[in-house]
């Protein structure tokens, strides 16, 4: 009977034991993170694998794709279809981009720029931390991916960007708001947009500055392209705010 008892408390003492590691295991496990996609050029629908399902990313260049689950290693790999010379045969998957998001909560952004070169893949990613405590709501977040420095005034504010640099900006008061752009021409400072648009409430706004891509009636173009993408931010009953 006593080592009847013994065992029975014993075994009990292992299953809090048990138990306690696992909530520990719970709470050290990093929460799956979203990520939504931007491609900086024409891009034809991917796709992804999370937790063995297909994902399609549709991605373009005016708009924010929605939000997508990373996979539980947080490896993002992009992937296309290719016919397959056996028709029995499902589709030949073709990685174009890879991209691993970091551990935080995010969400994140994963931008596709192509890759000129050869070598690797089709596509070059970036991860940008795209969380409301980097970007908060009722805010611009101004990106410079010209291959020239910018000056920028938007909402009353200057800033002056590399490439490659970005800065947050307040919504103004006003019902309206001014973009002037100006690019550095090797010292001199050449005025390359200038436009107004209305100011939103309860949503935050990214602008890409980008350059006009070379053609062949102009192989050295001087003007950026303003890409304006507005996300909406609701709260919820808690009073948390959430990217919509």
């Amino acid at each position: 009977m006593a080592l009847r008892r013994r065992s029975l408390i014993f075994l009990s003492i292992l299953l809090s034991f048990s138990g306690i590691l696992n909530g520990q295991s719970r709470r050290e496990e990093a929460p799956i993170a979203e990520f939504r996609v931007i491609a900086m050029s024409d891009l034809a629908t991917l796709f992804y694998d999370v937790d063995g399902k297909k994902e399609v990313i549709h991605a373009g260049l005016g708009a924010f794709s929605r939000l997508y689950p990373s996979p539980s290693n947080r490896r993002v790999v992009f992937y296309r279809e290719d016919p397959n010379p056996d028709p029995r045969k499902p589709p030949i998957k073709a990685t174009v981009a890879d991209a691993t998001l970091p551990s935080g909560e995010g969400p994140y952004l994963v931008l596709l720029i192509s890759n000129p070169s050869p070598e690797g893949f089709p596509f070059s990613t970036l991860v940008i931390d795209h969380s409301l405590k980097v970007h908060p709501a009722n805010n611009y977040r101004v990106f410079n991916f010209s291959k020239r420095r910018m000056a920028v005034r938007l909402a009353e504010k200057d800033m002056l960007l590399n490439r490659g640099e970005s800065e947050t900006v307040p919504y103004p008061d006003a019902r309206k708001a001014w973009l002037k752009v100006a690019a550095d021409e090797e010292g001199s400072w050449l005025v390359v947009t200038s436009s107004s648009h209305s100011v939103g409430s309860d949503s935050r706004t990214t602008v890409f500055i980008v350059d006009i891509p070379p053609s062949e009636r102009d192989p050295d173009p001087k003007g950026v392209v303003a890409r304006r993408m507005r996300e909406r931010i609701v709260t919820d009953e808690f009073g948390e705010q959430h990217v919509k």
